[in-house]
């Protein structure tokens, strides 16, 4: 069962989950409105073998803002784009995070966050509230509805973080596309961690990250 959250809890919960991916990233920036199209395209744009064509491909992608957009309403959970210069200078670090929901996760889950790497792909990780040992391992059980699928993820050097063993592409042309939600569960011998993080606009968000990564 999913621990109960009380309502003073949550409006916490938001910012610590922030305030946990910015050990990694900082300077958060709301991703733009997604399309209906936008998945589609962003898959036509991943083939493209040429790396200029496929920048230039997936920045299209990237919508435009407007000053005369309505803000979202209160409570309302997006995705953000996290940018933060590199301390010996180079590209920003970039990622996008989403926070965890709150009714359906324990308090030591704060989210699930997608970042580019140096190397080609995106990694994926869980972040947490509460640390672990870095370079510990875990187990994390994945609900696919009927059947469960384990993931030996292993904990970041910062202790914050659970590096996943897939890519991106599980949430948008692999296994976990027809997810609605990322429910989990981590075995830790201090006590499991439970919790489920929404995973509408995904796709949109995954394309705005890779034209981020790709023009750092």
């Amino acid at each position: 069962m999913w621990k109960d959250r009380t309502a003073s809890a949550c409006p916490q919960i938001i910012p610590l989950g922030l305030a946990i991916a910015e050990v990694y990233l900082a300077g958060i920036t709301p991703i733009l409105s997604q399309e209906r199209d936008s998945l589609q395209r962003f898959e036509s744009c991943t083939v493209i073998t040429t790396d200029q064509a496929r920048l230039d491909c997936l920045k299209k992608l990237l919508p435009k803002a407007s000053s005369d957009a309505a803000p979202a309403d209160e409570g309302t959970t997006t995705w953000r784009l996290i940018r933060t210069p590199r301390p010996n200078g180079g590209g920003d670090a970039m990622a996008i995070m989403r926070t965890a929901d709150t009714t359906r996760s324990d308090p030591d889950l704060a989210g699930l966050m997608i970042r580019c790497q140096e190397k080609p792909g995106m990694e994926v990780v869980l972040a947490l509230v509460r640390p672990f040992p870095p370079r510990s391992k875990r187990d994390v059980v994945v609900n696919l509805g009927t059947t469960e699928t384990i993931l030996h993820a292993e904990t970041s050097p910062a202790g914050t973080a659970l590096v996943l063993p897939i890519d991106a592409t599980a949430f948008t042309t692999g296994p976990f596309r027809e997810l609605s939600r990322l429910s989990i569960k981590i075995n830790d011998p201090e006590g499991d961690i439970r919790g489920a993080t929404p995973l509408d606009g995904i796709g949109p968000a995954i394309a705005s990250l890779s034209a981020n990564c790709l023009s750092r």
